[in-house]
């Protein structure tokens, strides 16, 4: 028997093959006063949704369609956008109000998880990887608050949604991985390398260049420190050699995670 939601998806996916839909980000749900609510509503659901200008471009668009891409691994995640006409007939402009949105300030991003929830809005968010300096005081500097992070960029949002739950694949590097391995390579230990494959089957599952890390890190164990510089010079050489663009994505993709080890 098909849940609610999955009726809902396979309504959606048809109907964003459409032409009216033809502004959509490739990946995103095109939504409206119509059914913005029922599909915040779809049970075990989050919803990411960017309301914006119709036809938007930009650095901050480019940034949304690679969360659209990346989001397609991800259990019980969608994507939607709701386009804003400024002239006409002013579609969704009523949703624009309700969230009190000025049209300066789109696009605007919020996390949905369920029917009863007012969303969350990408308002800036503390740096989780930030550590308060060993030599702050805070009798003479005052109370130490880690940096805020504020630019809409594809891995500023895929690491605010890792803060709210959701298991987004990351770009380049995995920041928790990269933590990992710096720590690892200072006194190659097993219990780095099972850290690593906990969160390589775990919370980063949907993400291929996680075992990479794990793999890496074997080497090292078997192999000493030295295996970094030289499956680095093996890499490059590779790359510059005829291979698949494909291939050397994958390579590319490899060569960053070494280049952490090696930091």
């Amino acid at each position: 028997m098909r849940t609610i939601g999955s009726i809902l998806v396979a309504t959606t996916l048809l109907f964003n093959a459409t032409p009216t839909a033809e502004a959509t980000a490739q990946g995103a749900i095109k939504l409206d006063n119509y059914t913005f609510d029922k599909f915040r509503a779809i049970p075990g659901f989050s919803l990411l949704t960017k309301i914006d200008k119709s036809y938007a471009y930009g650095e901050k668009e480019d940034a949304f369609k690679e969360i659209c891409k990346l989001s397609y691994t991800v259990s019980n995640f969608l994507v939607g956008e709701i386009p804003v006409q400024e002239y006409g007939d002013k579609e969704n402009s009523d949703l624009q109000e309700r969230f009190g949105i000025k049209t300066d300030d789109m696009p605007a991003f919020y996390l949905f998880t369920g029917a009863e929830d007012a969303g969350t809005k990408f308002d800036g968010f503390a740096d989780p990887s930030a550590k308060k300096p060993s030599t702050w005081d805070d009798e003479e500097d005052g109370k130490w608050e880690p940096p805020m992070i504020k630019d809409i960029t594809a891995d500023n949002l895929i690491l605010w949604l890792r803060t709210k739950g959701v298991k987004m694949p990351s770009i380049g590097t995995i920041a928790e991985l990269d933590e990992v391995a710096k720590r690892f390579m200072e006194e190659p230990k097993q219990t780095d390398l099972d850290e690593a494959k906990r969160l390589a089957e775990g919370d980063h599952k949907n993400d291929k260049k996680a075992p990479m890390y794990v793999k890496i890190m074997q080497k090292v164990l078997d192999k000493g420190k030295g295996y970094i510089q030289s499956e680095s010079e093996r890499v490059k050489k590779l790359m510059a050699g005829k291979v698949t663009p494909e291939k050397k994505d994958e390579l590319n993709e490899k060569l960053k995670i070494l280049s952490v080890f090696a930091a």
